[in-house]
Order: structure tokens, then C-alpha cells, then sequence
């Protein structure tokens, strides 16, 4: 019922703005909050871009219940791939290390650093954008636990149950390493994050670390949220990684779904019907993949999305400065690379990669700003609107 309620709001907010207009070809971008999912009288489509003259099929790796991955979600339903000629094929991951695993299955998907770092250093792919920087990524306790209290005397030899290898480990240890602690005065426990969830309700473990709508859930069931990576000013980047075979032989339909992807975010923060809109398909696609999810807790999760602007992504994947650790010196890194590291130096400091891990993808740019630069080249010539 929630599903078809969802699916009734989103069809009828689009017929009702519809309704008011359609759009105009100077208009484009700008006015994709009309609701309008077709061609308009003189053939443009929503968002003014040129439609593929063949049938094409993009493969997407759609981490479900992420935040980052539902502006591919609201483009497919709202008709916008359809009108440039593209079929859609998901295929769903609650994991970003099993999304790269599986990459021979999908063209582009999104995914955060960790599980980027596996696809990197593992299969060769390459991160072309910045997705959500998540803030919403945190770390729970029982509203009778005196962990909430933060001292290190009473977090030791408690146990915490989060996937380890991840930027939900990242954020528990930056809350270790605030009160003097690693992470041997703690016992571990690797289980994904719905299934640590379910095992704190059941009594196991002292804490979590879990992100998106799980961590809205824990909240919810009335876990005290100790803190998270916003909190503890970590930065979680989130990448729009690529395959190198879609890159060389699909070239044209990654741009596309590049484009579309931010063109669609800025539909969703056009107006707050527009955003309540994108809510309604958040709630409607956690449903569709069976994570626990409410109208209130898509709300939620969406008023934490912080997926940039296209003009945001652009600068991240283009301004250059020096390397924030000082290790590497053959030449200035690009902002999304030094936010990856983020993630990566963690990891090394916790002996899961090395330096020489670090320098393969800073020596062969698997960070590649081609595709930013080329979409913003086509856009610019098309007269597409963004911000």
C-alpha cells in the first residue's frame, strides 16, 4: 500500500505541474520541474539533451537504499532516460566491495570510497564524479549504555558490529582516536549493516556503525546516536565510478548517464515539490529492493543527501592543490582525489592497504576528470542550464 500511495503522489505531482506547462527549448534544464517525462512540441527533451538515434542499454550497479544512487532511480521512472533512448538495467548491491566484485555486470554505478578503492585497485576502474558526501553515517548505542558518555575508560573491551573494510569503520575510529584509543581496545564483528541492525535490536554487541536509511532505523528504535561523520567533521566521499570497457566502447552513453545523473539532482532541489516528489521515489525504491524504509526515515535520509551540483561536481573533479599528507609530489592532486584519500589513508593506517596502494592510483589517475570536462564541453554547446 505505502508503494502504491508513493507511486499515485508522484504521478499526480507530475500531471498537476505538467498541467501549468510544458517545456519551451530556451527553457531546458531549468524548467525539468515541470513534471514533464516526454518530448515536448518542438522535440526538445526535458533536459535539452540530444537523444541517442539507436536503442541503447545502460547497466547500472544501483547500491541500494543509498541516497547517492536514487537520481539514476528518478530519471528512469520520470521517463527522462527513455526520451534520450535508453533502456535501464539495474542491478542492485547493499555492499561496495560486492558491487566492484561484480563489475563485469554494470557500465556506471556509485558507490562509497571503500568499495571504490576495491574496484580501483582490484578491477582497473575508474572514478569519473563525486557523488553524496555522507554526514549521515553513524554510530549507536542503547539509551541505557554509558557509552553515551563518550569516556574511554567505559568504551573499552566493548564490541561493535559494523562491515569492516568501509567508511562506516573510518567514522568509528575517528570517535576512537578522539578519546585516545584504537581500535585493538575494541572487539570487531564484520556483518553487513541491516544485519548489525538486527543483531543490536537482539541484544548482541555494544554499539553499531551504519549509514542511510539503517541509521535512521537505529535512531528510530531508539538508539542513541553517539555521533557521525558530519559530527566529527570526516569527510565521506562517495564516487561515480565507470568501467574501462564502458568507458572505450560506450563512451557517449556514460556522458549521458553522467549528465543526466546531476541534471536529475538539480530537478530534485528545484523546489520542494519537486523534492517531496524525489522522497516518494526514494521510499518507492527501498521498497522495490526490501530495505526497511518509511515515509519518515526517506525523509530523513534525503535531507542528508548532499550530492553536489553539477558546477560542484565539475570543480571537485577539476581544481588541483597539493597533497594534504605531503607523500605524494609528482603533481597536484584533484580535489576527489584528496577526498578519496580520506578513506584510503584509514585504511592504510589500519594495515588493510599500503602506500604503494596509493600511489598506483594516484600514477595511473584513476581519478580521471575527462568525462566532467567533456559533459561540461556538450553542455555548454547544447545551452543546457545547470547550477
Amino acid at each position: 500500500m505505502k508503494k502504491l500511495v508513493a507511486t499515485i503522489l508522484a504521478l499526480s505531482m507530475a500531471l498537476s505541474l505538467a498541467a501549468c506547462g510544458g517545456n519551451s527549448p530556451a527553457s531546458t534544464a531549468s524548467t525539468a520541474g515541470s513534471g514533464s517525462t516526454t518530448a515536448t512540441e518542438a522535440g526538445e527533451t526535458t533536459y535539452g539533451l540530444t537523444p541517442f538515434a539507436e536503442r541503447q542499454t545502460l547497466r547500472v550497479g544501483y547500491f541500494a537504499g543509498s541516497a547517492h544512487a536514487i537520481p539514476f532511480y528518478i530519471a528512469e521512472q520520470k521517463g527522462i532516460f527513455d526520451e534520450l533512448n535508453i533502456d535501464i538495467e539495474y542491478e542492485p548491491y547493499t555492499n561496495g566491495p560486492a558491487m566492484m566484485e561484480a563489475s563485469s555486470s554494470w557500465d556506471v554505478a556509485t558507490a562509497g570510497a571503500a568499495g571504490d578503492l576495491v574496484g580501483m585497485l582490484g578491477y582497473d576502474l575508474i572514478c569519473i564524479g563525486s557523488t553524496d558526501y555522507e554526514t549521515n553515517m553513524g554510530l549507536f548505542v542503547r539509551a541505557d549504555s554509558p557509552l553515551a558518555d563518550k569516556k574511554a575508560e567505559d568504551w573499552k573491551g566493548t564490541t561493535w558490529l559494523y562491515p569492516s573494510g568501509t567508511n562506516a569503520q573510518m567514522v568509528l575510529g575517528g570517535e576512537l582516536d578522539k578519546m585516545g584509543l584504537t581500535f585493538d581496545d575494541i572487539e570487531s564483528v564484520n556483518m553487513d549493516i541491516a544485519s548489525a541492525l538486527t543483531a543490536f535490536k537482539g541484544g548482541q554487541g555494544d554499539g553499531i556503525a551504519v549509514w542511510n536509511a539503517i541509521a535512521t532505523s537505529a535512531e528510530d528504535a531508539g538508539f542513541v546516536r553517539v555521533d557521525d561523520a558530519g559530527s566529527l567533521g570526516i569527510t565521506v566521499f562517495n564516487g561515480f565510478m565507470a568501467t574501462p570497457e564502458a568507458l572505450a566502447e560506450r563512451r557517449d552513453l556514460v556522458k549521458t548517464a553522467w549528465e543526466v545523473y546531476y541534471l536529475t539532482w538539480q530537478w530534485c532541489n528545484e523546489s520542494d515539490e519537486n523534492m517531496a516528489e524525489a522522497v516518494a521515489y526514494y521510499l518507492e525504491s527501498c521498497e522495490n529492493e526490501g530495505i526497511a524504509c518509511d515515509e519518515h526515515i526517506a525523509e530523513v535520509v534525503m535531507s542528508y543527501c548532499a550530492i553536489p551540483t553539477l558546477s560542484e561536481a565539475v570543480s571537485i573533479m577539476t581544481e588541483t592543490s597539493p597533497d594534504d599528507q605531503g607523500l605524494y609530489t609528482s603533481r597536484d592532486l584533484l580535489q576527489a582525489e584528496k577526498d578519496l584519500l580520506v578513506t584510503m589513508d584509514f585504511l592504510i593506517s589500519i594495515g588493510k592497504y599500503t602506500s604503494d596502494d596509493r600511489n598506483t592510483i594516484l600514477d595511473n589517475q584513476m581519478v580521471d576528470n575527462s568525462i566532467a570536462t567533456e559533459c561540461l564541453a556538450d553542455l555548454d554547446a547544447l545551452g543546457v542550464q545547470y547550477n
